[in-house]
């Protein structure tokens, strides 16, 4: 994979290409800039998710360290601060700054290019501070032994699984994973008040006003596909009732009791192409409600690896939508998230020669 060695002036931007046969050597790299969207890890099976969950329910890990620890003075350090006197602007609780911190990370533009694209990537959700206190905390548990290869073939990662209502309490071994987790677990929220407000609907209802789709411009990864390859070129573009569904499904997002943790070792480690919510899967309706492959409706993956280079490997590899065969390889950097419906993106993590931590919510409909 040759990314290209150097970007724009401007800093924000993060390479990416098109690594795909038919994407002409003429044209320039395909970019995206750090703003606009983010990536995805993999899903466990639905009972393996409740199984591994009891292994490392935030209840049982409040007495594992001590504040004295290294590993939880950084989570403390890194932690939401609730305010002792709040202002009427000010988030009085961890799950109120987690709730403005994803709202602002979901952008209408993000929503956008998940409408139009099927997948968004957000930069820079999280300050380097949080992100280094969830990668200690992560790095803790795999030391512990706490992470689970679920042997599923052709998938190379283990998992721990979080409780989302006990999540490591601050002052313990694992704190410093619950900033990040409270901030997918607020990105549902933040996509139906964005879509709310692009449709004219109510956040819980579909659109009252505007297109049947909710359709409002085009997203930035479409713009910038129609400049390089052509706006009658459907490589990577999807048409008919996807984005329409799409923005349905995001009416109704809820989400999920769950968690994943996932850590690829850095041996050549991956994850074959698959879907989230694959119709095709035998499993796809087994297990509990809210924890099916059937139930998910977008993941939410968020990438805790500091300076990421690209002999690293382990990007995310999107299959782009249409006849094409085009795809996006997206970097596992800190701070990104990755956002993709669950429907309509392939995906694959590929070959990874470094420890490559993500954290991932399977946001329901």
């Amino acid at each position: 994979m040759d990314l290209p060695e150097t970007g724009p002036t401007d800093p924000k931007w993060h390479p990416y290409r098109d690594p795909s046969p038919s994407a002409s050597p003429s044209s320039p790299p395909a970019r995206w800039s750090d703003d606009a969207v983010r990536v995805v890890a993999t899903p466990p099976e639905p009972d393996t998710i409740v199984g591994v969950a009891d292994a490392i329910d935030g209840r049982e890990m409040r007495e594992s360290a001590t504040r004295d620890s290294p590993i939880a003075n950084a989570a403390a350090a890194a932690a939401v601060v609730t305010p002792t006197s709040p202002s009427p602007s000010s988030p009085s609780s961890p799950d109120e700054a987690a709730a403005e911190i994803a709202y602002a990370a979901v952008s209408e533009e993000a929503v956008e290019s998940l409408r139009d694209d099927g997948f968004a990537v957000l930069d820079d959700v999280l300050p380097a501070d949080v992100i280094a206190a969830g990668l200690d905390a992560a790095n803790a548990l795999e030391r512990s032994r706490r992470t689970v290869n679920v042997g599923q073939e052709g998938r190379d990662d283990s998992i721990a699984v979080l409780a989302g209502d006990a999540l490591p309490a601050e002052g313990t071994m694992l704190a410093g994973l619950s900033p990040c987790a409270r901030t997918l677990l607020a990105v549902p929220a933040a996509l139906r008040r964005r879509r709310a407000e692009m449709t004219g609907g109510s956040t819980d209802g579909p659109p009252s006003t505007g297109d049947e789709d909710g359709r409002r411009g085009t997203g930035r990864r479409g713009r910038a596909a129609a400049a390089d390859r052509g706006a009658g070129d459907p490589r990577g573009r999807s048409s008919g009732s996807a984005p329409r569904e799409t923005m349905r499904r995001l009416a109704t997002a809820t989400a999920p009791d769950k968690l994943m943790l996932a850590n690829y070792p850095g041996d050549g480690a991956r994850y074959v192409a698959h879907l989230d919510n694959d119709p095709g899967d035998p499993r796809h309706s087994e297990g509990e409600p809210g924890l099916r492959a059937s139930d998910r409706a977008v993941t939410a993956i968020l990438y805790l690896n500091p300076d990421w280079e690209e002999s690293h490997g382990g990007c995310l590899r999107v299959h782009l939508e249409g006849p094409g065969g085009a795809t996006v390889d997206v970097a596992p950097s800190a701070g990104r998230m990755v956002l993709f419906d669950c429907r309509r993106i392939v995906h694959e993590v590929l070959p990874s020669h470094a420890s490559r931590w993500a954290m991932t919510a399977w946001i329901n409909d």
